[in-house]
């Protein structure tokens, strides 16, 4: 498998680092979530306003409940208690009114930041060149957008109502009972240490376990992945049982970790809960102690006893949205993971656009060796001049398709330089390089749209005549009028509702849309049946007339009415000249030729044989 280098497995946190792990992911959030966050930084003053002003008047309800209890009901003044439950009335209202605005501005808020995240990532994964998508597992991508994405919106969406307004509660509610009796507000301050520090134990562990559960949910994604597109494959080779077996495997592993993850969160929760009930005793009953001596009043006992329940209830959900923000956190370090990539072809800052092609392509003394592996392509000195029809053909490996990615600019050679009309295609954008350009795949990949759509997409701007235009060359007009919707048909998931010619001729129209300068063909008809072939082969013949065309193929029967020919083998041109004079030379050509002929008869014959039973 290619290697990208500047691709590295995320590792394993050690030991020590699992000490302070939860310090260092909430430094990782808040330096993940920032440049997200600036561009509401009015909105999120506002909110912060929204707030201050419900947790004042949250602030109020304990004096004035104190007040209620002690002179409206204890000395019974009807004035106290007249004032007390209007104050009360309108504090509920206001407090009311604030946090419906303060919900609807924290749900946009995180909501559009989710959004953006969302986005960055997209952008970023398309910035990335082709050594990343040949190195990294379609599930690892996924997991990203699926799971992490979502445990990263939860943490985030939830830490206003789970997290700051608690934490504001546990802010005043302290101020308060100190206010109501010094000594009830010591022992209740006991409660800090066996909600905040007794859990943090099982939240460690939460949070390892929740990185690992991402880590083996991308797998899983990826191994679903995989076996939804090789289902060809294991229909043929009677391979479900065996998928069963290892996604079995594979899913037992995430059930441990997963049960892990759930069980160290529900310890958070419930060793919070217990030290609540342990001191909520104690400071009931020293509590109500002192209000029968009448060390304090009835009012401030059950102020305090309100106060307290409401401050332990507010750590509480606090240290229950610590798993949240364990999933939360396990997932920007995996986003962090992805987006600390970068992509390994770049265009140098000074780089310019690339004039129109009108002399030739041209590799110039060119090697390359893709990293980590031991094939290495050299010696390649090849011209291409306008309007001639260049095929490369060779048996597999011998490094047909590594010509491709160079010329594209999928990868830069390591030594010697490729240029058009003399231009280093490394000093130019490659999106003006490959503006210039159109390609047709082995694999005719076709999205989810109508044709007519599949085949603006090389050219956004196309015409419909011009759309038209270039299925006639293709020679897929007649075909596509003839269905029921014409070019409004849509063809499918990956094109499945068309048959493997046809797709391929969709495929052809939409790179001639874009009226390249230079087509290339990669094995564009190395995946049909003879007949299907022929006909294509026939068609691309008719386009090589009027454009420069690479065409990179093991089946020699495309290249034969080509300018020239080159034959590599082991990533050296061994051959070169016509099809006809690499015939008379009967080296490596003429062999591969002469076995695809016998092979092509053997077939004809086959199929007589069947048409004659």
């Amino acid at each position: 498998m290619i290697q990208d280098k500047n691709y590295v497995e995320p590792e394993e946190d050690d030991e020590e680092e699992e000490e302070d792990v939860s310090a260092d992911d909430i430094k990782a959030i808040l330096r993940f979530l920032s440049p997200f966050a600036a561009p509401y930084k009015g909105l999120l003053a506002f909110l912060g306003v929204l707030i201050l002003i419900e947790a004042g008047l949250n602030f109020s309800f304990p004096l004035v409940t104190q007040y209620l209890i002690d002179e409206g009901l204890i000395k019974k003044e009807w004035r106290a208690l007249i004032n007390s439950l209007l104050f009360m009335g309108i504090a509920a209202l206001a407090v009311s009114v604030v946090a419906l605005i303060a919900d609807y501005v924290y749900t946009r808020l995180f909501t559009q930041m989710t959004k953006d995240i969302r986005q960055h990532l997209f952008d970023h994964v398309q910035s990335m060149s082709m050594p990343f998508f040949h190195t990294t597992p379609t599930g690892t991508v996924l997991s990203r957008f699926s799971g992490d994405l979502v445990a990263l919106e939860a943490g985030i969406v939830g830490v206003v109502p789970q997290f700051i307004m608690p934490f504001m509660e546990v802010i005043y509610a302290t101020i308060l009972m100190f206010m109501f009796d010094i000594w009830l507000g010591l022992i209740a301050s006991l409660i800090f240490p066996l909600i905040l520090w007794w859990p943090r134990i099982f939240a460690r562990k939460a949070f390892i376990a929740a990185y690992e559960k991402r880590q083996t949910e991308g797998r899983l994604i990826g191994a679903v992945q995989e076996n939804v597109a090789a289902q060809p494959v294991i229909k043929a080779f009677g391979l479900a049982p065996r998928a069963r077996i290892d996604f079995s495997a594979l899913n037992t592993s995430w059930f441990g970790i997963a049960r892990r993850t759930n069980f160290a969160s529900a310890l958070v929760e419930r060793t919070a809960q217990t030290g609540l009930y342990v001191i909520h005793i104690a400071v009931f009953a020293l509590g109500a102690y002192w209000a029968y001596t009448e060390r304090i009043t009835v009012g401030t006992i059950i102020a305090f006893e309100g106060v307290f329940l409401s401050m332990g209830y507010a750590l509480t959900n606090v240290t229950q949205y610590v798993p949240t923000l364990a999933q939360a956190a396990g997932s920007i370090h995996h986003l962090n993971d992805l987006l600390a990539v970068k992509p390994t072809m770049v265009d140098p800052p000074d780089a310019g656009e690339l004039k129109p092609f009108e002399r030739e392509v041209r590799f110039e003394t060119v090697a390359f060796s893709y990293p980590g592996s031991s094939f290495r392509t050299e010696g390649l000195d090849v011209a291409v001049p306008k309007g001639s029809f260049l095929g490369i053909v060779g048996p597999s490996g011998s490094g047909k398709s590594t010509f491709l990615n160079l010329l594209m600019r999928f990868y830069d050679p390591s030594e010697g330089r490729v240029t058009i009309d003399g231009t280093d295609i490394r000093t130019v954008t490659q999106e003006s390089l490959r503006r210039q350009m159109a390609v047709v795949f082995q694999e005719s990949f076709l999205f989810n749209t109508s044709i007519a759509e599949n085949i603006r997409m090389a050219y956004p701007t196309a015409t419909i005549e011009e759309i038209h235009e270039a299925a006639r060359q293709a020679e897929v007009h007649d075909f596509i009028i003839s269905l029921p919707a014409g070019y409004d048909t849509v063809v499918g998931e990956r094109g499945g509702q068309l048959s493997g010619g046809q797709r391929q001729r969709v495929a052809i129209a939409r790179a001639l849309v874009r009226n390249p300068a230079l087509l290339i063909l990669d094995e564009a008809t190395s995946a049909l049946d003879a007949a299907t072939e022929a006909k294509l082969n026939d068609t691309l013949r008719k386009i090589a007339e009027t454009r420069t065309v690479v065409s990179v193929t093991h089946r020699l029967g495309s290249v034969v009415t080509a300018d020239r020919i080159i034959v590599l083998e082991h990533g050296h041109i061994v051959e070169t000249g016509t099809h006809s004079e690499l015939l008379r030379q009967d080296g490596l050509y003429a062999t591969m030729w002469s076995r695809q002929q016998s092979a092509r008869r053997v077939v004809a014959q086959d199929d007589d044989e069947e048409e004659e039973e």
